[in-house]
């Protein structure tokens, strides 16, 4: 088995030991359910039911979850010297950082696949086309991608593995909470709809929901694409810059 097979097999096998990969699968059965409860009926989605609408924003939720959970895996291969233990072999340093990110991808799969089951029993519905659910897809795991990078970087340089994580909760519940994810924009305030309306939870969210339906908006698909592509490049350069440090 490749160095790369390794390290990745042995980040899923943690993910799964300690629970963490459990409650990944569980958090977009808990976000639809929660969600579905407290708010169906009270928010005006127009002719798109509120299960069309809200499972898109918990896909996103859900492998954004995924991603950020990277940083705890980042911290604990830093603070316990594995980093500097691979370092000595005749591997890249590139390869530890591209395990960890090969299993948050795997495990996002896994999650999506749950969402999809779970929104469907909501009344969620794919009619684009499997084009565009492939697209569906492909467009989840690419913010997948570019928040893990970033959560990467955060763990790769932490001196902390609580002080990782909870860096990253505001930050998580200000873009999910102030998003089209779970109310349309004409639910905020005028002054705060700009910030709601082009942050990347919202642009994604929206590209999805287009991508469900079979009709995609091209300027909200190429700032969707805009925003992940920008993130992978500056996160993914920082990333390795860390590595090859270490």
């Amino acid at each position: 088995m490749s160095a790369l097979g390794a390290l990745t097999e042995r980040a899923l096998m943690s993910a799964a030991r300690d629970g963490a990969l459990a409650m990944e699968l569980l958090s977009p059965v808990a976000y639809l359910a929660g969600f579905t409860v407290a708010l169906h009926g009270l928010v005006d989605t127009g002719h798109m039911t509120y299960a069309q609408y809200l499972v898109p924003a918990v896909v996103v939720q859900s492998v954004v979850f995924v991603a950020l959970i990277t940083a705890d895996r980042s911290a604990r291969d830093h603070l316990s010297g594995l980093g500097v233990r691979l370092a000595t072999l005749p591997i890249s340093a590139a390869v530890p950082v591209s395990a960890r990110l090969a299993a948050t991808l795997v495990r996002a799969v896994l999650v999506l696949s749950v969402a999809m089951v779970a929104g469907y029993a909501f009344g969620f519905r794919m009619t684009g086309g499997l084009g565009y659910a492939l697209a569906f897809v492909l467009m989840a795991l690419l913010l997948c991608l570019a928040v893990g990078l970033g959560a990467d970087a955060l763990g790769s340089s932490t001196s902390s593995i609580q002080g990782a994580s909870q860096l990253l909760v505001v930050p998580q519940l200000l873009l999910f909470m102030l998003s089209t994810g779970i109310a349309p924009e004409k639910t905020f305030p005028e002054w705060l709809r700009p910030y709601v309306r082009n942050q990347p939870v919202s642009l994604v969210s929206e590209t999805l929901r287009g991508m469900a339906c079979g009709h995609v908006a091209l300027g909200n698909l190429m700032a969707s694409l805009a925003w992940c592509v920008g993130l992978v490049l500056v996160f993914g350069a920082i990333t390795l810059r860390a590595q090859r440090r270490t």
